[in-house]
């Protein structure tokens, strides 16, 4: 009779623990090779263009409808499929960089930045972050993740968040500038699971001061 009793015993263990374990605020995209974190309850807007697979929209979803200033805050992420090309990840960040500066509706804030980034799968990708007045009236931060998978097309993983002129969230630096940032960088394009350490991280950094 001991076997059994231990066996119940244990049952018990594992479905408390079941009962306890927290509920991670996203799920995953899926889009052929490429998976990557979205929170959960956006807006779901998939394949509304050709070349994208995944858009998620999330005003008010998880995330405050008004930042400190009391203008309305607007927040997404997209993922973007391309036909294989020559460049690099890195040309076609300053390539995107370059367009968005002939945008007459939008002013950029200081220098964009390019920098270089190794996906948990271990892909080599580029971060092209940019801070805009979006006409005159709102402040834009947009990130893209560049990457390549194995057969060379281009996925680009974009994020956006806009709120007011003098609002400080729309930055990189920001909790919630960071936490979106970290959903981009989530992507895999080798069919890799994506890394849920970081998620984790960047969902206590976000919340910390709730």
């Amino acid at each position: 009779m001991r076997i059994p009793l231990l066996l119940l015993a244990l049952c018990r263990v594992v479905c408390a623990a079941d009962s306890i374990a927290p509920t991670v605020g996203w799920e995953t995209g899926s889009a052929d090779s490429a998976k990557v974190a979205v929170p959960k309850g956006w807006r779901s807007m998939d394949g509304i263009k050709p070349t994208m697979p995944i858009y998620r929209q999330g005003d008010g979803i998880g995330v405050p409808a008004v930042d400190e200033t009391g203008a309305p805050l607007q927040i997404g992420l997209t993922v973007e499929k391309f036909p294989p090309g020559e460049e690099s990840t890195e040309t076609i960040a300053k390539e995107l960089a370059r367009i968005a500066t002939k945008n007459p509706q939008l002013k950029m804030v200081g220098k964009e930045s390019v920098e270089p980034v190794k996906l948990s799968d271990q892909t080599a990708a580029t971060l092209l972050t940019i801070e805009f007045i979006k006409e005159g009236s709102r402040r834009s931060l947009q990130m893209k993740l560049i990457g390549k998978d194995g057969k060379g097309q281009i996925w680009i993983a974009s994020g956006f968040l806009v709120g007011g002129k003098n609002s400080k969230w729309p930055t990189p630096k920001s909790e919630l500038g960071m936490w979106l940032r970290a959903h981009l960088v989530s992507l895999t394009l080798t069919g890799k699971d994506v890394d849920q350490k970081s998620l984790e991280a960047a969902y206590r950094d976000r919340d910390r001061d709730k």
